[in-house]
């Protein structure tokens, strides 16, 4: 490694975003992403959606609509692409063929007991485990490889001696010895191109000044560069950021949360709070600013505030920022925000006629409490249909039947007579009982809540019981009430 040192990017920047569509972009893949997408948006220059799609077992047109869903969703448009490397079987062709007409490649015809046998040798000479390929297969043998069907690899010749330097945006100067690298292959035997020859071949071909991506392809960009090198072409100039890891320091996984991009659009995060995160993975702008607009992190992007240390995923962060984004939206907006999840997850069809009216009524009153949208059904759900007890919040009241039946039977003995039914009285009145009764305003409030909703997680009590009107609280409550005589009874 060489000397840290820091740049930005000042011209207009061509990078590209170049997923391997075999499953969903994860929250790694959606920060490179958005990393390449406010370079290019930043600069003024362009962003290319390259699809790396040469497995052609794994990748599926599902898997890529996946990840145009997820771009989409996070607003990161495209200037060219999607380009798949699967349509350019012709250009890698062509490529080959010339680096075999340079002599930069030679074929291989090793087994792989072979290539281990190699590697073994040099560790056990306490050499870096490289391969080398053989050059000097006599006629005799060339000619015995064909009677049996076996067809060369295609390797690359790494000049030795020499080494390939790096000059990275993040890291600095970061130095390859071409003795720690192998003679790696860059087509297989069936004449398809493997990822290094793909990858730099691209590049150059689709003019990419600047390559940004995850730290661990650096082992990697030595292979590229060489490639590039060798067809005559200036490799682009590479920034390698660092991974992404959960709060426990441990490489990112389900574990610590939804992991992909449709994970947390599914558990109701919204894509501003997303692109915020992704961008404060690795990046910051100064020690205080932590929630910035889209427009805001186009205008204040830089490589150069680009952390050399791992990120940290943590989700809890992630419904803190959310639930902040939330209660910043208007009215207006937060509700067509919620309706379109709702939408989305089915729940309004599951829920039936009238399932909407009573989202669009219930909104403003959990606005303030909610962190994503996956909470609507615990704080609103119990307006959804009749009352439904939720056994632990049964627990709650059913652990001292006599209590609950004095401060439950005086909450709608005083509602009973509550006229308006708004929040503003019905708040009033129970005050007025709870002082009354002399009791801690959560030992009085809470078995209201239960009583009503049966739960103990709902909206606000004085909001929960104007909601639902006075005719159908009072039901509740002698439901509840009469569930209670029965314990009484048999006690």
């Amino acid at each position: 490694m060489g000397k840290k040192h820091r740049r930005s990017i000042k011209t207009p920047a061509r990078v590209r975003f170049a997923p391997s569509p075999t499953g969903n972009l994860h929250v790694g893949g959606a920060r490179t992403a958005l990393f390449n997408w406010l370079i290019a948006r930043n600069t003024g220059g362009s962003y290319v959606l390259r699809m790396e799609d040469t497995d052609r077992e794994r990748s599926t047109p599902e898997s890529e609509a996946q990840i145009l869903r997820a771009l989409e969703w996070l607003g990161l448009d495209w200037d060219e692409g999607p380009l798949r490397q699967s349509e350019r079987s012709e250009i890698y062709e062509a490529a080959i063929q010339r680096l075999r007409e340079s002599g930069a490649v030679y074929p291989a015809y090793e087994t792989e007991d072979e290539l281990e046998a190699m590697r073994e040798a040099a560790r056990k000479d306490k050499r870096a485990p490289v391969v080398r390929g053989r050059r000097d297969y006599s006629q005799d043998e060339l000619d015995a490889f064909a009677a049996e069907g076996r067809e060369p690899v295609w390797r690359f010749a790494v000049p030795l001696p020499g080494e390939t330097l790096i000059d990275d945006y993040i890291r600095g100067e970061v130095r390859f010895g071409h003795d720690s690298i192998e003679d790696f292959v860059v087509a297989r035997s069936d004449g398809s191109p493997t990822y290094n020859l793909a990858a730099a071949v691209d590049d150059l071909e689709m003019g990419i000044t600047h390559v940004l991506r995850g730290e661990d392809h650096l082992s990697n960009t030595p292979k590229q560069i060489l490639v590039m090198q060798a067809l005559g072409g200036t490799p682009p100039e590479y920034v390698h950021m660092p991974l992404i890891a959960g709060p426990d320091k441990k490489r990112l996984s389900k574990r610590h949360g939804a992991a992909s991009t449709e994970d947390l659009r599914d558990a109701g995060f919204i894509p501003k709070t997303v692109l915020n995160s992704l961008a404060l993975l690795g990046w910051s702008y100064d020690d205080k600013t932590t929630m910035f607009t889209p427009d805001e992190l186009i205008e204040k992007f830089d490589v150069a505030r680009i952390s050399k240390s791992p990120a940290v995923f943590d989700i809890q962060k992630l419904n803190k920022m959310n639930g902040r984004y939330l209660r910043l939206m208007s009215d207006d907006k937060f509700l067509e925000t919620l309706l379109e999840y709702l939408r989305f997850t089915g729940y309004l069809e599951q829920k039936g006629e009238g399932a909407e009216q009573i989202a669009r009524t219930v909104a403003p009153a959990i606005k303030r409490k909610m962190s994503t949208l996956a909470e609507y059904d615990e704080l609103a759900g119990w307006l959804h249909g009749p009352l439904e007890m939720d056994p632990e919040a049964w627990a709650t009241i059913e652990q001292d039947v006599k209590h609950s039946i004095q401060v439950i039977g005086a909450g709608m003995g005083r509602l009973e007579r509550t006229d308006p039914w708004d929040v503003e009285h019905i708040r009033e009145d129970l005050s007025d009982e709870l002082h009354i009764l002399g009791e801690a305003a959560r030992d009085f409030l809470e078995p209201q809540r239960v009583a009503i909703t049966g739960r103990t997680i709902s909206t606000g009590i004085y909001e929960s019981l104007a909601l639902l009107g006075k005719e159908q609280a009072l039901k509740r409550y002698r439901v509840s009430m009469g569930r209670l005589a029965e314990l009484w009874a048999d006690a």
